[in-house]
């Protein structure tokens, strides 16, 4: 386990100070450093607002996001948040990285909320399409007609 965080302070420290906007006075080290353990954590969760704030972006643009790639570099971030999280005393967490957590718990339910009318929409013409493709193959004969709408649920 030693060795992840090696690889993870070499390719944090030299950015994250200047990168982060959480203040990192409140967890410094007697040596004036700041633990990997932090410095892991705030990195996990940058990572995880870059791709939900594109992920947003995209679908207030009304563009269709690359899904597959979105939902992989959620997932990873995720793993990457908690075993970052793992690390970490709950106890000692400051109140700059609880207002941090705050904040991209906020923005990750405005995505959810921008992806839930998304599904919302595709469901609906879904439902549309398939009461259409039916109609049209249908003489009528056997089924009373079908509207081209359904109400939401």
């Amino acid at each position: 386990m030693d060795e992840p965080l090696a690889a993870i302070a070499t390719s944090v420290e030299g950015a994250a100070p200047a990168a982060l906007p959480v203040s990192l006075d409140l967890w410094t080290n007697p040596d004036g450093s700041t633990p990997i353990e932090i410095l892991a954590l705030l990195k996990a969760i940058d990572r995880l607002e870059q791709v939900v704030a594109q992920e947003t972006q995209s679908l207030r643009a009304g563009e269709t996001p690359a899904f597959e790639d979105l939902n992989y570099r959620k997932s990873h971030g995720l793993l990457e948040l908690t075993r970052a999280m793992r690390l970490i005393d709950p106890k000692g967490i400051g109140d700059d990285l609880r207002d941090r957590l705050e904040s991209f718990r906020d923005q990750l339910e405005r995505n959810r909320l921008l992806l839930k009318t998304h599904l919302d929409a595709t469901r609906e013409i879904s439902a549309i399409l398939t009461a259409a493709i039916r109609d049209a193959e249908s003489d009528g004969t056997y089924a009373p007609p079908q509207r081209l709408w359904t109400l939401p649920q």
